[in-house]
């Protein structure tokens, strides 16, 4: 598979971007390349609204997944899980409705998940948690 080569490729000259907007980019690309890895197609990155912005929206068979990446650069600032607030949750379901509404789909089930990537460590650390969002962004 040609993603896998370029991934070595990319985390072979990883350097930790200082900038938060290249981080947040760098981030959403490793989820990406992440969720390739594991049968998705991407349908957006960086879908927006006046009101915010989904970063991924994938889909695997019937099921589509709204993806939000965090990241953090260091600890001082707390784990990039912690970052998915109540209130972001909220937001998301209201994008996900609206990216619903403007992109008619014939998907049987819908799915929030959060990727969240450490860059505190030599090596940029994914994890991916499904299902983060159960209900109108609860």
């Amino acid at each position: 598979m040609a993603l896998v080569p370029s991934i070595v490729a990319l985390l072979g000259q990883f350097r930790r971007p200082k900038d938060p907007k290249k981080l947040g980019r760098f981030a959403e690309d490793l989820s990406a390349w992440y969720f390739r890895l594991k049968g998705y197609e991407i349908l957006a990155r960086n879908w927006r609204t006046r009101s915010g912005e989904i970063d991924l929206v994938v889909k695997k068979g019937t099921n589509i997944v709204f993806v939000e990446v965090k990241a953090r650069r260091t600890k001082t600032r707390g784990r990039p899980e912690e970052a998915l607030t109540p209130q972001k949750k909220r937001r998301l379901y209201r994008l996900a409705e609206a990216y619903l509404a403007a992109q008619p789909t014939e998907a049987e089930t819908f799915r929030f998940d959060l990727v969240a990537v450490d860059f505190s460590e030599k090596l940029p650390q994914l994890k991916h948690y499904q299902g983060v969002i159960e209900d109108e962004g609860s």
